[in-house]
């Protein structure tokens, strides 16, 4: 249920009308023309957007994106960290809320969801080995390094819980987001990535942008089955 109300027709028109406010923001940011916090508008934009459109769940984990993307912005990356993991708190929230609300009960575990599931787990414990065997010990030790580890422990659970929502579009979204603080991760603690400021940013924002857009009531079509179990 969103923090504030909107008529139920009126919802098509707000979720373009954000998605192309964030588009055009989005394309301003890659402009070279340097505009101060101009990442903060971007997702700001989507949870300004949220308060009519989304569960209070996304509203809040878009909020605390802003935050993150504010104290990146800033250079204060344990702030940025800390902010996102709390963004991903709230994702865990929704996804796991909606999974047993709406997911598990209609759920037969057929020999296809089990290969799922065991394919969701896999990429899971990937994710986990990798930041804590080669990221994690590159990051410097005390407070970021345990933080790494959390922070990866969090994007993880979000992940798995996103990608049991039968849903291509969260899966696709809790997907990208994953890939592009992989890359983050990787660039800072590790060796410096090709074309990281792309990598990242263009992965986030779609990351973003799916995961506004499938938790409003507004559809752009018929789903890809292929990741639905």
């Amino acid at each position: 249920m969103a923090i504030l109300k909107i008529n139920e027709k009126h919802t098509a028109a707000a979720a373009i009308t954000a998605s192309v406010m964030f588009l055009c923001a989005c394309v301003i940011f890659f402009l070279p023309v340097e505009i101060p916090h101009m990442i903060t508008i971007c997702t700001g934009i989507l949870t300004i957007a949220s308060l009519w459109l989304c569960p209070w769940q996304i509203t809040l984990a878009l909020l605390f994106s802003t935050l993150g993307d504010h104290m990146g912005s800033c250079d204060n990356f344990l702030g940025q960290m800390g902010f996102f993991a709390l963004g991903h708190v709230f994702y865990i929230i929704y996804f796991a809320g909606r999974y047993f609300r709406r997911v598990e009960p209609d759920r037969k575990l057929t020999g296809k969801a089990k290969g799922y599931l065991a394919m969701v787990v896999f990429c899971a414990l990937a994710l986990l080995c990798a930041a804590f065997f080669k990221i994690a010990p590159e990051a410097p030790a005390g407070i970021i390094r345990i933080g790494v580890c959390i922070y990866a422990t969090l994007i993880s659970i979000m992940m798995i819980t996103a990608m049991l929502q039968r849903s291509s579009l969260f899966a696709l979204g809790a997907i990208l987001f994953v890939f592009s603080d992989f890359i983050l991760a990787w660039n800072k603690f590790v060796e410096p990535v090709p074309y990281r400021h792309y990598l990242v940013l263009v992965s986030y924002y779609l990351a973003q942008w799916l995961l506004f857009i499938r938790s409003t009531k507004f559809r752009v079509g018929p789903e890809m089955r292929l990741l639905r179990f």
